[in-house]
């Protein structure tokens, strides 16, 4: 390799090297937003009364609550629906 090719190997290198830092750079600040914003996220969740660790524990226990109070609901209008009905059949309404 001649002393102009090294040259201009080493000057693409250096390039090269340049590239890689900016984009780490750019990475490096992007990773540090996600981190800010994770942090703020748990401590949402934590002043919410949650355990951040525990989020799926907590989304299946008040999902399960839901359903269950649907449910009763459902059950408690189908009784109104029912004792309406008697009462208009007797045609005391």
């Amino acid at each position: 390799m001649t002393p102009e090719q090294m040259k201009k190997k080493v000057d693409e290198l250096a390039k090269r090297t340049q590239v890689v830092r900016s984009k780490k750079a750019g990475l490096k600040g992007q990773l540090e937003a996600k981190r800010e914003e994770l942090d703020r996220l748990v401590k949402e969740i934590r002043a919410a009364g949650y355990d951040p660790k525990k989020l799926t524990e907590e989304r299946d226990k008040k999902r399960v609550e839901v359903e269950e109070a649907i449910a009763s609901y459902e059950k408690d209008l189908a009784e109104v629906e029912t004792a309406l009905a008697k009462f208009e059949k007797k045609g005391t309404l």
